[in-house]
């Protein structure tokens, strides 16, 4: 014979579940949630990382440089060949001769150079070029012992017209050559009447 039922069970109590019964959805939920939190509390207690968001991470990384390889590809396929007309046309143009204007003071007046040409006494800028009928130094000789710092301005005057776009000359002295008349040289360099000569006079190293 049976005993009498426990005290606080019901009678009936697991009839469903032995019968075959459906067990409630409730209860299911309520036991899928139970074994989910066991086994989040158990991979906390193991110490395991979850991977997945990491592996996420990785393959968006790699996609981003995938496509990153593929844009790069794109532009070294550019074509970027110039003209041609444009490339003859540079190579064939003569470059612009540069002036190279050099003043030199001496106790026996003033030398000019261009360009590694010395301008002798009575030179002539004539269209077909440079005409030297002399081999005399300076060019321009002291008058009354004295620098003929006119005359240099009308030299320049001269040289400036041939060469419009030049605006620099270098300025040398001897060492016994006083500072004033350095100065007067830079003054009659530079213009002529209000109108820029060379502007641009650079002192050579020897100048003190």
């Amino acid at each position: 014979m049976a005993g009498p039922p426990q005290d606080g069970a019901r009678p009936g109590a697991g009839r469903g579940a032995a019968a075959g019964q459906p067990v409630p959805v409730r209860r299911l939920r309520a036991s899928l949630r139970r074994i989910r939190e066991q086994g989040e509390e158990q991979l906390e207690d193991s110490g395991e990382l979850n991977l997945v968001p990491y592996l996420d991470i990785v393959m968006n990384i790699i996609m981003f440089l995938l496509a990153t390889v593929q844009f790069q590809a794109m532009l070294a396929n550019i074509n970027i060949t110039l003209p041609t007309a444009a490339l003859s046309t540079e190579t064939t143009a003569s470059p612009k001769p540069e002036l190279n204007l050099t003043v030199s003071i001496s106790d026996t007046g003033y030398t000019l150079a261009t360009s590694g040409t010395v301008l002798f006494r009575g030179f002539r800028l004539a269209p077909e070029g440079l005409v030297q009928t002399t081999r005399d130094l300076p060019t321009l000789p002291k008058v009354s012992n004295q620098l003929d710092t006119e005359g240099l301005t009308q030299v320049l005057a001269q040289i400036k017209e041939r060469f419009p776009d030049e605006d620099r000359a270098v300025l040398t002295a001897s060492p016994e050559v006083p500072y004033e008349q350095v100065v007067k040289t830079m003054d009659a360099m530079r213009e002529r009447g209000g109108k820029p000569l060379f502007p641009g006079v650079l002192l050579s190293a020897g100048v003190q």
